[in-house]
């Protein structure tokens, strides 16, 4: 079973944004740019918070309480499985996606560019 987000993903999307495949109108683009700003942000928040937890502990003092140390320590960091290691993936994963959208953003712009350009200096007949 998979935990987490792949950024594979959205590395393929970066490489057919790169390939001119993908393109984005800029008022379209800038709001998924900033939705991306905010979701990272929020990432981070959370990154901060589980880097807190890194040793779980207070389960007293039955031989079991070791085991359960383990365990949920291991929930928070140290395993594929582990909350900072979710996080990184999500994280990683929204920065791709911000950089495909960018080039995304620029691929649009260049193509209307170069249609503006073509146009230019034609004569309207009348």
């Amino acid at each position: 079973m998979e935990f987490g987000i792949n950024p594979a993903e959205w590395g393929k999307v970066l490489d057919l944004a790169n390939a001119g495949e993908i393109s984005l109108h800029p008022d379209v683009g800038n709001g998924l740019d900033k939705v991306c700003d905010d979701y990272l942000d929020r990432l981070d928040a959370i990154f901060q918070l589980a880097r807190r937890a890194t040793l779980i502990s207070g389960f007293g003092p039955f031989p079991s309480s070791k085991a359960l140390e383990e365990k949920f320590s291991l929930k928070a960091t140290g395993s594929d499985q582990s909350i900072d290691t979710v996080l990184q993936q999500h994280i990683e994963a929204v920065k791709l996606a911000k950089q495909a959208v960018a080039k995304a953003i620029s691929n649009f712009t260049e193509l209307d560019q170069t249609r503006a350009d073509q146009f230019t200096g034609t004569d309207i007949p009348q």
